[in-house]
């Protein structure tokens, strides 16, 4: 039987749409009876979980006209109200600080709350309990909790609940020492221990030198060995330490390694990520290394290792457990175009396919296709993974693309070459006049004119796994040609190297070279580790080209995870502090021949990836740009969506020259930005949304800048910011 639809009767507490969030069972799945059952046990929790201890839920499926119906029936019981919660035999803490430990609460008569929970209660007993063991009372405990219900005239149940401690002594630490260790000395084992000698016993660090003292065997392979602390304990002067006895084994030896759960991906593609093969010493840094390198993938929601027993003694399998997840892009429609540049059509028509799995091979194919009134593209690319079993990459991509763009011109005296440090075009009087106005002419004093260009780009990679995290060096080049046109007898473009190139196919080629160092977690949604990288492009090769310059840029990633605290079963609060500072320069190529480059190829502020909200500099175009974020990162659906706190500081540099000098680049350049926004962590789908305010800095003073939404007399406004989450 095919389930139709679901009915809830008996309940009224708890909407359908929570209901049906909590059950796992779907319309038109197979009736399954183990699978409803879970469902009526999550239906039970949910209702607990909200004061209603007494909650009997059962399910029943029925045929109504024609169709198969699952009828969960439920009986609320009464409702559980905590209305005080008090604490006996404490001293050394108070009420106040013992009750911010707990996350049940009373009810309070404007915001509410109050739910009694019984499996809360247990993690509350748990909190308190090891509140006390990280200040030192070792032997403190909740002996009871005492729970008085009353009811009151509607038949609600309020209750009044008491924990009932026993503190015990404070104890001081004493130390760790140890018997058995042969393989290791008795120094390497006393050096991951944090705990001072004489300090009041934390038991949660006290407890982590112990991981970190097995951690030394463990990491080296020795995972048979045995290690047992026991206690130390000294009543008379309330000191605490451990004796740790040893009994060493040889180091363990992979038996086999395994895949459980690739259904599309080739094993093969899965076991060259693994850093081991089977007859290596067991690792756990390697294991955990080839669990980072899945997860970056892409191709897995979950990557699960497991180490079950081998056939023999000292050996041992490795298998890990993976749940695949879609790895194709396909999209038709109309999409958000993603430009910056305000003079583009922010909407088109799109034909996109992308598979960075295709076929289950672990290389990538893609196909795109994107068409508005004034930019028509299309590519297609490809990149082949592990050439030669080795961790090379090799790609190419062609591309073709049209688009009407517009240009500053220069149709009236005094007439400028257009590289000039005093030049200025149509629509101002003077070089200050062009500065103040952000280099962006009035849009009557824009012309318009086409340019085509086609393009074959080679790239090929190379990584190795070090200690300090992933190198990659990579490298490729691109030719092409393009072809500007214009109505020039109506139009004197600015831009001198927009006039070279008018009415003739010309190359356009360039060369690339980039290394990277990436220690991060998980690449596309860190919470740890930094990422550092550098790349330098050659764009010019050939005489006769519009544009020679050479542009270098450094980038550095860190992340700091704050908070990792449990707040339900299936969630936990989790805070990551993230920094990046990147610089990028323009110059010259080496030798006599001047930088030549076209203003769209210039450094701006684009206000969508750097210096958020900012969209109105993006007419400001130097040579040099320093961009720097900090964010604090809250994930609300793990995998899915994530809260993000911001500032941005970002400035740009447009004279030629000691760009970093004093009185070049100084605080007047740079843009401020802060504000928050929503932000999607699936890698098919990596936009945010934000809200910035934004300020700048002039002759020492803030001036704070307008914004489009919620200005007010006293409020200057907030800009709203759409973009994509870049993964470098």
């Amino acid at each position: 039987m095919v389930l139709g639809r679901f009915v809830f009767t008996g309940g009224s507490y708890v909407r359908r749409y929570a209901l049906l969030d909590a059950i796992s069972t779907n319309p038109r799945d197979v009736v399954n009876l183990a699978r409803i059952r879970l469902d009526e046990i999550a239906i039970t929790n949910l209702y607990m979980d909200r004061g209603f201890p007494t909650v009997q839920v059962r399910s029943e499926v029925q045929e109504i006209s024609g169709a198969t119906v699952l009828a969960f029936h439920i009986e609320e019981g009464a409702m559980v109200t905590i209305q005080e919660i008090r604490f006996e035999g404490n001293s050394a803490f108070s009420d106040r600080t013992l009750r911010g430990q707990i996350s049940l609460a009373p009810r309070r008569a404007i915001i509410g709350g109050g739910a009694f929970s019984e499996v809360r209660l247990v993690a509350d007993r748990a909190a308190i309990a090891m509140f006390y063991h990280d200040r030192g009372f070792i032997d403190a405990e909740v002996v009871d909790v005492v729970q008085e219900i009353s009811q009151d005239d509607r038949g609600n149940q309020n209750m009044i609940l008491t924990f009932n401690i026993s503190e015990g002594a404070l104890f001081t630490f004493s130390g760790i020492t140890f018997e058995g260790n042969e393989i290791f000395p008795t120094e390497t084992l006393e050096a991951q221990v944090r705990s001072r000698v004489g300090a009041t016993v934390n038991a949660r660090l006290v407890q982590a030198d112990l991981q970190r003292i097995a951690g030394v065997y463990f990491e080296s392979g020795y995972i048979f060995s045995v290690i047992s602390p026991a206690e130390v304990r000294d009543p008379v002067n309330n000191t605490l330490g451990f004796h740790v006895s040893i009994i060493e084994s040889g180091r363990a030896h992979i038996e086999s390694i395994s895949v459980v759960g690739n259904t599309r991906t080739r094993e093969d593609v899965i076991l060259r990520e693994i850093p081991l093969v089977p007859g290596d010493v067991f690792s756990r840094a390697r294991v955990e290394e080839g669990w980072r390198n899945l997860m970056n993938l892409r191709y897995f929601s979950t990557v699960m290792p497991d180490t079950p027993p081998g056939s023999a003694e000292g050996l041992m399998d490795l298998v890990f457990v993976v749940e695949e997840q879609p790895t194709t892009e396909l999209n038709f429609g109309v999409t958000f175009s993603g430009s910056a540049d305000p003079d583009t059509f922010p909407i088109s028509l799109l034909f996109r396919m992308n598979d960075i799995n295709f076929l289950g091979s672990g290389n990538q194919f893609g196909v795109n296709v994107e068409a508005s009134p004034d930019t028509v593209s299309s590519s297609v690319l490809y990149n082949h993974r592990w050439i030669f079993g080795l961790p090379l990459d090799v790609g190419f991509d062609f591309s073709v693309n049209w688009s009407r763009r517009f240009a500053a011109m220069n149709n009236t005296a005094p007439f400028f070459n257009g590289d000039e440090a005093f030049a200025f075009p149509d629509g101002f009087a003077s070089w200050e006049e062009f500065v103040l106005a952000g280099r962006r002419p009035p849009r009557e004093y824009l012309m318009n004119f086409n340019q085509t260009y086609l393009s074959l780009g080679f790239s090929t990679g190379y990584h190795w796994a070090t200690p300090l995290g992933r190198l990659a060096l990579g490298g490729g080049i691109r030719g092409g040609i393009v072809h500007v046109s214009y109505d020039a007898g109506v139009y004197r473009p600015f831009d001198p190297a927009l006039r070279a190139g008018h009415g003739r196919w010309t190359p356009m080629n360039s060369v690339w070279t980039s290394v990277s160092l990436d220690r991060r977690d998980i690449a596309f949604d860190p919470s740890s580790g930094f990422f550092l990288s550098g790349r330098m492009g050659l764009h010019g090769l050939l005489p006769g080209e519009r544009e020679h310059y050479v542009r270098s840029e450094v980038n550095a990633q860190v992340f700091f995870p704050l908070v990792d605290a449990p707040v339900t079963e299936n969630w936990n609060f989790r805070l990551t502090l993230g920094l990046h500072s990147g610089l990028s320069f323009l110059f010259a190529q080496p030798g006599s021949r001047p930088m030549s480059i076209e203003d769209a190829n210039r450094l701006a502020l684009d206000g969508m990836f750097i210096a958020r909200g900012w969209s109105d500099e993006f007419g400001n175009k130097g040579h040099v740009l320093w961009n720097n974020w900090a964010e604090l990162r809250i994930p609300l659906v793990r995998g899915l969506l994530a809260w993000d706190f911001f500032f941005d500081a970002a400035g740009v540099e447009t004279d030629l020259g000691s760009y970093l000098a004093p009185g070049n680049f100084g605080i007047e350049n740079m843009r401020f930005s802060f504000g928050a926004g929503l932000r999607f962590t699936i890698p098919q789908f990596p936009f945010r949304l934000s809200l910035a305010s934004r300020f700048r800095v002039e002759d020492g003073r803030v001036q704070w800048q307008d914004g489009a939404l919620f200005r007010g007399a006293n409020f200057p406004g907030l800009d709203p910011v759409l973009s994509i989450a870049v993964t470098f």
